[in-house]
């Protein structure tokens, strides 16, 4: 595309933000980070959307400090987060993380109300109204329980959607990024309109929904003044934005056959291409619009993980409190250490990570994790590798449904996240899932890379077929262990037979 000549990919997470600036035909430039803060008490979790406005303003500042010619920008970020925004798109109320739970009581109404709305809502969104965190509640909370948040809110929009609207001044949402709103009936891609039937049954005030536009539609150019204080150029334009579980899928070129996409973050993330609507309740998987207008995304989210090992770091290897204080401002420096001077089976500790509660493909908001099988011999460093191997074993526990749901074998599994950095980790990975683990370069920065590489494609300066190649530059190989194949297949048996037997447990303790 003529005049082109950079991109600005942005990804918001749940505890970061992350940039990338990119050249026009894919070379990475320089990327930042920061770090976000959020409020988590007890089924509330809120985030101050104008703290990660400034936060992400100084990260993009920084990317573009002495560059030129920044003229394409993408957008992604977690999801099922929902901000109110007022007609100038700024908050009027904190964001609702994906972990709130208010408004599940609302959701529940829906069901109670209407006999008909569990498998409408099914056999046209994919996802009953069951609220649990998803954006629906969130929406129907401020509408019902804060009307005076409700009464200044012109539309209710996930984070990604509320940075295009702040940069741009167009508030919109595409049948993507809206996917948790389900008010959209993603039996076919391309929806541009709501679903009548399934905003009537949710009770949903129509006029606070943003407008529905194509998930690769061309947003507006970013407002001179934001954009000069930024960085950008002038006219610089955004594109539709996108979710991180989608934009995982692309970097890690999980629309190929035999490829996968796995990230673990706060989360761990599956992801794989699948080739049309489909939904498999049972293991709490279905495919989702993704960020191409003719393509779905496998959507399998498995629940906490690099969390579950920042907590073990933090709050009991590195713990400050009565005890003593072990505290360390690099908690992650000796993981590759710890996890090598201990073999696989980690001393015969066996964890569980379910530490809030199960997601796919056994889903349980009551189930706990914790530590099986410990000794005497037990050490702190068995119980890192325990963690490291728990992670590992809920997503060996997830991959046979996904391949069963997408009709395809996954030969490989390309690796992106904070938790990639770490070689002793990658190897776990391989050897108890089984499958070669490809590591991408700079695995911190890649969804906000792949963020502006769709941008770009977006734009026409690249094609999907640049975005599919296998993205092996600077990448390792992890090949699993023939060794230790029969260990963690007779673990996992036994992981599996410890979230039966804890479940009722779990849920008699509440």
């Amino acid at each position: 595309m003529q005049g082109m000549t950079r991109a600005l990919g942005v990804d918001i997470g749940t505890t970061n933000v992350k940039v990338a600036l990119v050249e026009a035909d894919g070379t990475p430039v320089a990327t930042a980070s920061r770090p976000l803060t959020f409020t988590l008490a007890g089924d509330t979790a809120e985030q101050d959307t104008e703290s990660v406005w400034r936060t992400l303003g100084d990260a993009i500042s920084e990317v573009t400090a002495g560059q030129t010619g920044v003229d394409t920008v993408g957008i992604c970020s977690q999801y099922s987060s929902i901000v109110p925004l007022d007609a100038n798109a700024r908050p009027v109320a904190p964001m609702l993380m994906w972990q709130d739970l208010r408004g599940t009581d609302h959701s529940f109404e829906i069901l109670a109300r209407h006999e008909q709305a569990f498998m409408t809502f099914v056999d046209r969104h994919g996802i009953p109204p069951i609220g649990s965190g998803l954006s629906l509640g969130h929406i129907l909370h401020y509408q019902l329980d804060r009307p005076d948040v409700h009464a200044q809110t012109a539309a209710y929009v996930e984070a990604m959607d509320a940075v295009t609207a702040r940069l741009t001044g167009r508030i919109t949402a595409n049948q993507h990024t809206s996917f948790m709103v389900q008010c959209c009936d993603n039996r076919t891609l391309g929806a541009t309109q709501y679903d009548d039937d399934l905003v009537q049954l949710s009770g949903v005030d129509a006029t606070r929904l943003p407008e529905l536009v194509r998930v690769d539609e061309a947003i507006d150019t970013v407002l001179p003044e934001i954009g000069d204080a930024l960085g950008l150029a002038r006219g610089a334009t955004v594109y539709a934005g996108a979710n991180d579980t989608a934009t995982v899928a692309v970097g890690t070129g999980a629309f190929r056959p035999g490829r996968a996409g796995l990230a673990i973050g706060t989360t761990s993330v599956l992801v794989d291409e699948v080739a049309g609507f489909r939904v498999d309740l049972e293991h709490q998987i279905l495919s989702m619009p993704g960020p191409y207008p003719d393509r779905y995304v496998v959507c399998a989210e498995n629940g906490l993980g690099g969390k579950v090992l920042e907590h073990m770091l933090h709050n009991v290897v590195f713990a400050a409190d009565e005890l003593a204080d072990h505290s360390s401002a690099t908690p992650f420096a000796k993981l590759d250490d710890a996890l090598r001077a201990t073999g696989p089976g980690a001393g015969g500790v066996l964890f569980l990570p379910w530490l809030r509660g199960a997601s796919a493909p056994q889903s349980s908001s009551a189930m706990r994790g914790g530590f099986v099988h410990m000794s005497l011999d037990t050490t702190r460093r068995d119980l890192v590798r325990a963690v490291c191997e728990g992670v590992a074993h809920n997503l060996r526990a997830l991959l046979p449904h996904v391949e069963a749901f997408s009709g395809e074998p996954i030969e490989e599994i390309a690796f992106v996240g904070g938790a990639a950095r770490s070689a002793a980790w990658c190897q776990v990975l391989a050897d108890v899932l089984d499958r070669p683990i490809v590591a991408l370069a700079q695995p911190d920065g890649a969804v906000a890379r792949a963020t502006a590489l769709l941008a770009l494609e977006r734009a026409g300066a690249l094609t999907r077929a640049d975005l599919d190649q296998e993205p092996r530059s600077g990448s390792t190989t992890y090949e699993p262990d023939p060794q230790s194949r029969s260990l963690y297949a007779d673990r996992h048996v036994q992981f599996e037979a410890a979230y039966a037997a804890l479940l009722p447990i779990s849920e008699a303790l509440g």
